[in-house]
């Protein structure tokens, strides 16, 4: 049996399955379809979204992180914005506080925590985890069980292939305050406009990739690199210099304005 609040605003030809429930704090654009077993709370969806079965869109139980009671945690968070025509796949959990634009694709039992970022036309992968506080580029490609940590920047047209994994936190501070304080809070990695990361690297906290790098599979990134680097090892070396075929096309790149 489905429970839709009398408060909620609902649209024109939206569709619901069956066991949904849509909160008081839930505004549902027109021609949107909701499917069964999906929480809606706390979330504005634009018109055309697709929801698939067993999503929680708007989740707000903001916990803070392990080793750092209270830390992290804002007394309120915006609501959910999801941009028009959003699909979202079976088994998403998405917080509170962040920012999906339209057309944005967001695939089988991804996690993505509060104020998270997600540009225009993006497609994040099934089993991503994406930690929050972090900002995802236009048109930009996260593969599959990958993670994004709090901090990380990603620029536009990026590619990122399974299971890479970006970090914060330098050095390693758990339950260490004395580190912290030497070495400061976390920070995340940049990886600027136009990169490829192959399947399975390493990105470690602060370091700055720049744009339309190459990322071999495998790879250890511990230091900031050029645009154009094409880049590996453990840990990662400029092995050459990414050549004109693999760049974005050049309409793109002046958009952009990258040399």
């Amino acid at each position: 049996m489905s429970f839709i609040s009398p408060k909620a605003k609902i649209g024109l030809n939206v569709h619901f399955g069956h066991n949904v429930i849509i909160g008081d704090d839930a505004e549902i654009g027109d021609n949107s379809i909701i499917g069964h077993n999906t929480i809606i709370d706390r979330t504005i969806i634009g018109p055309g979204a697709k929801i698939e079965e067993n999503c929680h869109l708007g989740y707000g139980h903001i916990t803070g992180f392990t080793g750092r009671p209270g830390a992290g945690v804002e007394s309120s968070y915006e609501l959910l914005r999801i941009g028009e025509n959003v699909l979202i796949r079976e088994g998403v959990t998405l917080y509170v506080g962040s920012d999906i634009a339209k057309n944005v694709r967001i695939h089988h039992k991804a996690l993505i925590r509060e104020k998270a970022i997600i540009g225009e036309g993006s497609s994040i992968g099934s089993m991503v985890e994406m930690e929050g506080k972090m900002k995802i580029g236009r048109f930009t490609s996260i593969h599959s069980r990958s993670f994004i940590c709090m901090g990380t920047e990603v620029g536009d047209y990026v590619f990122i292939a399974p299971m890479t994994i970006t970090t914060n936190g330098n050095p390693v501070a758990y339950r260490r305050p004395q580190v912290t304080a030497k070495f400061g809070a976390e920070r995340g990695s940049i990886i600027e406009h136009g990169c490829q990361i192959a399947v399975q690297c390493v990105i470690s906290p602060g370091v700055r990739i720049g744009h339309e790098s190459f990322v071999a599979a495998n790879t250890v990134v511990t230091k900031d690199f050029e645009p154009l680097s094409i880049i590996m090892g453990t840990p990662a070396r400029k092995k050459g210099e990414v050549e004109e075929l693999h760049r974005l096309p050049l309409e793109i790149r002046q958009e952009l304005g990258l040399k």
